[in-house]
């Protein structure tokens, strides 16, 4: 029983990847694929945690430090002592006159373990942990810039598969008239209708529109390409995208650029500067750190030879077999206070400043250019719905020229060339309507950029 159960599931898994692999893509899913997939925006991710890892250090900052050290070393030296008669004082020890070199060799071992931690650091760590918090934050903010234009690029791309899918339905549609008007022709040249040159005219309009279905799968094959690009989703699938190209709806909220991601992100690197300021205040603050130490010193094989006998010792060596301090420990605790610097702390705080202002001056110069770019988007949205009704209004008086000139030319009552022509006309003012379309589309979507608000579900 457990046999059958995991071979119907195995077969409904390949059922279903077979099936998504003859599926288009949708919107959703070439958004999604090409988020995933962009390097621009995966780098911006990997800034952000390079921005936490900064951050898990400060945090890190008041953890002890550690270290052992060791070291070996065998002394050897010599010297000359000249040293007068003399008596030393209160006990009334001669000394003689001293004359003579001293030759002293050792080993020496040594071995510390050092222990440090930071108490206070003077309000400086913590300034910099919210200095960094902001500075994630528009590092996040701006992401969000960097996600608007892979879903403009992405629609864009979209959109025009939808503009050739219309020019595919004229083509197909001058097709179907083309092969009726040349068996009409054919007819009327046999009676004598028309002239032979009137015949040719309507096979070399034929032959062109056939020159312009070749053109249409070159441009619709690249888009395919480009789409490849952008997302990875497999060329099979790509192919199989069918969408319809429609006029945009009302936009929300055009009068404000509050959402701006630009702005977010200002907003979060002045705060980011404040707190460096703060940071950089705290030069005067003491600094408190704990530290302790546990050391070895081992000094053996000591011996010193004289040229002459040693006083009081009465030979002219003298040997040690170890001199040894263990353990040794140090505990303590230390503060450092710069109480002047040479005023280095006062230009880091000025310079700190300066980046505040420069900060708040940058963003009033991205609030006016970006009011300047919303008005400018939302007059060209505007002027492209004006543009669709009025190109819609040609496409369908050519679309009635071409009715007439199709029945004319079948009773004899105008040659071929006018018909063409309003074939012409026709095809002309489709494609300028849906160019008008895919225009407003494209004018609609760069509205949405302007005031931060362009999503998936915001374009759908």
């Amino acid at each position: 029983m457990k046999t059958s159960s995991k071979l119907l599931l195995f077969l409904l898994t390949c059922f279903s990847n077979k099936l998504i692999a003859q599926t288009a893509p949708t919107f959703q899913e070439l958004v999604d694929s090409a988020l995933v997939k962009d390097y621009k925006l995966a780098n911006q991710r990997l800034d952000i945690e390079l921005a936490r890892i900064d951050r898990k250090k400060l945090n890190e900052i008041y953890l002890p430090n550690a270290d052992i050290s060791g070291k070996y070393a065998y002394l050897n030296s010599s010297s000359t002592v000249v040293f007068p008669q003399t008596t030393l004082p209160v006990l009334n020890i001669p000394i003689p006159e001293i004359d003579g070199g001293f030759n002293s060799r050792a080993n020496l071992a040594k071995a510390d373990l050092n222990i440090s931690s930071v108490l206070f650091s003077g309000g400086k760590v913590p300034a910099l942990k919210q200095a960094l918090d902001a500075k994630t934050r528009a590092q996040e903010v701006l992401m969000e810039k960097s996600e608007q234009d892979i879903i403009s690029e992405v629609s864009k791309a979209y959109d025009q598969i939808a503009l050739l899918s219309q020019v595919k339905v004229l083509l197909n549609e001058n097709q179907k008239r083309l092969d009726i008007n040349l068996k009409t022709a054919t007819k009327a040249l046999g009676y004598g209708l028309i002239t032979k040159y009137d015949f040719q005219k309507v096979e070399v309009a034929k032959t062109q529109l056939a020159s312009k279905v070749q053109e249409y799968e070159g441009k619709r094959a690249l888009l395919i390409q480009q789409l490849n690009r952008l997302t990875q989703i497999p060329v099979s699938r790509l192919e199989l995208i069918e969408n319809d190209l429609r006029p945009f709806g009302q936009p929300k909220n055009l009068n404000t650029i509050e959402n701006r991601a630009e702005l977010k992100a200002l907003n979060s690197g002045i705060e980011a500067y404040r707190h460096s300021v703060k940071a950089a205040q705290t030069w005067w603050v003491p600094k408190i750190q704990a530290a302790a130490s546990l050391g070895y010193l081992n000094l053996f094989d000591v011996k010193s030879t004289a040229k002459n006998a040693l006083p009081l010792i009465g030979r002219p060596e003298l040997r040690a077999d170890k001199i040894e301090l263990a353990p040794s420990l140090v505990l303590g605790v230390g503060f450092k206070w710069d109480i002047f610097d040479g005023l280095k702390g006062k230009r880091e705080v000025q310079k700190a400043k300066i980046g505040v202002q420069k900060a708040i001056n940058e963003k009033k110069d991205a609030e006016e250019l970006l009011k300047l770019n919303l008005i400018k988007n939302t007059t060209d949205y505007e002027n492209s719905n004006a543009e669709i009704k009025v190109k819609q209004k040609q496409m369908q008086v050519a679309k009635g020229a071409l009715d007439v000139a199709e029945k004319e030319f079948k009773v004899g009552l105008v040659k071929a060339s006018d018909l063409i022509g309003a074939q012409a006309d026709y095809q002309t003012a489709a494609l300028d309507y849906y160019q008008a379309i895919f225009n407003q589309r494209r004018n609609a979507i760069e509205l949405l950029k302007s005031t931060g608000d362009l999503t998936t579900q915001s374009i759908q």
